[in-house]
């Protein structure tokens, strides 16, 4: 909220890809190609909310082509089948075709319809119930609706928590899906002692969170990813000492609460400012503390756990599992090395590998390399054969999927987005959409008539 450190970044003005080819193939949670044996999807569009704000919904169809499909379904009433493979991608299936129909955000895929157009062969993803309710009734044709709400972070069992922090690819090229690639090298370290630092450092990593999580948190209630950004929270702070701590502690080892186990350990060589994003980052190596590891380093590790520079976090209900999903993608952002012909990950298709404890998530391929930064600290050396770079980012919420401070009192108008002359009105009918005028309203009306009825 502090309107002098805001920063206005352009936009690219190319047009989006080609929905049909380059992104489709990218989007898949694991390793494999889409399924595209029934027909072609079309563009995704999103419905907002009455205050063109949140994303609310989001549509598509399917163009049935394939003649089988079309013969079973157009002509002999075929019902087609709708699971979810990943948080973006259900998969339909019809007369043993299927079809993996790609969204752009996270869905919860077990809150779904189908809408089935028999005479004009297409099948249509949407949001709404009372939508769907109106077309069965006044449509000629036989129709049905799919409800595929957007998924918000860790809320349901399908969704968001199926994979959060997908990484995504085809054979060895792999990426975060969600999260910014980064070149480490190409970024200035951040000095905390510098003056000022801490006014603006502290008040940046603390705004992760956002309305919604902020009002768990006030009521203890229990939520992965919140969890994991207060993690990250106190891993910044005591990195830097930006709350007035002694010394900044550079090593960060996470104990599960449940089982009072630590099994990952994080060596922070360097705070980095992220000038794509303009946010932190810190520059780290990964150490998992697994069977196979623990034997080579007991020796050593007591005097590194209970030094002066080692801070423990602890980790609250279904965190390290949420951790085991993200530490893979913050690896591969800013990957230097290739997976390899053995590569755990092409072997599986899988990422994460795991999400067990004392089980480490990642692949070998990037064990004991680019460790030049903790080959500087004496008490890191002897580390280095078992760490795996990794940079750690704020995790910020997603301003048009959740509320992120902003004042539910402060409403705008649906189609001009004005204040009111004077005032907002509420519609008569629904009494969500707000106007500034009867002439906006008229404007509207052709739109908002179904969903008001409804």
């Amino acid at each position: 909220m502090d309107e002098e450190h805001v920063f206005v970044v352009p936009e690219s003005s190319l047009p989006c890809p080609d929905f049909e080819e380059p992104s489709g193939p990218l989007l898949r949670s694991g390793l494999d190609t889409l399924l595209r044996e029934i027909g072609t999807q079309e563009l995704v569009s999103a419905e907002l909310d009455e205050q063109c704000e949140l994303v609310q919904s989001l549509t598509t169809k399917v163009r049935i082509e394939d003649p089988r499909v079309k013969n079973d379904f157009g002509c002999n009433g075929a019902m087609p089948q709708i699971s979810q493979l990943s948080p973006c991608i259900m998969r339909l299936s019809v007369s043993g075709r299927s079809q993996d129909v790609v969204f752009l955000f996270p869905v919860v895929g077990s809150q779904n319809k189908l809408r089935l157009a028999r005479k004009s062969l297409y099948i249509e993803v949407r949001r709404r119930i009372s939508v769907f309710r109106r077309l069965v009734e006044g449509s000629s044709a036989m129709t049905a609706q799919v409800v595929v709400p957007i998924s918000g972070p860790f809320l349901k069992p399908d969704g968001m928590k199926l994979n959060p922090f997908p990484i995504v690819g085809t054979g060895k090229t792999l990426h975060s899906w969600n999260i910014h690639r980064l070149s480490l090298a190409q970024l200035p370290v951040l000095d905390p002692r510098a003056p000022n630092i801490a006014s603006w450092l502290n008040a940046h990593v603390g705004s992760m969170l956002s309305t919604r999580e902020r009002s768990m948190r006030k009521k203890h209630r229990a939520d992965a990813l919140m969890f994991v950004k207060d993690t990250i929270h106190a891993m910044f702070v005591r990195a830097t000492a930006i709350q007035g701590g002694p010394s900044a502690r550079r090593v960060i080892s996470l104990r599960d609460e449940q089982t009072n186990n630590c099994d990952t350990i994080f060596f922070i060589s360097d705070i980095r400012y992220d000038l794509q994003a303009h946010t932190m980052v810190c520059d780290g190596y990964v150490l998992p503390l697994t069977h196979d590891i623990m034997p080579k380093i007991t020796s050593f590790l007591g005097g590194l756990v209970l030094g002066n520079d080692t801070a423990t976090i602890s980790v609250f209900e279904g965190e390290m599992q949420a951790w085991k999903q993200l530490i893979p993608a913050f690896v591969e952002r800013c990957r230097t090395w290739e997976h390899g012909e053995n590569c755990e990950y092409l072997a599986r298709k899988q990422v994460p590998l795991t999400l067990e404890m004392e089980v480490d998530p990642l692949c070998s391929c990037g064990r004991g390399k680019d460790v030049d930064s903790l080959l500087k600290v004496d008490e890191w050396k002897r580390y280095a054969p078992y760490v795996t770079r990794i940079a750690i980012s704020p995790l910020f919420a997603v301003s048009y999927l959740e509320t992120i401070g902003r004042d539910p009192e402060a409403h705008k108008c649906s189609v001009c987005r004005g204040r009111g002359k004077p005032k907002l009105k509420a519609c008569s009918g629904c009494a969500k959409v707000r106007y500034c005028s009867q002439v906006c309203q008229k404007k509207d009306w052709h739109r908002h008539k179904p969903q008001c009825k409804a």
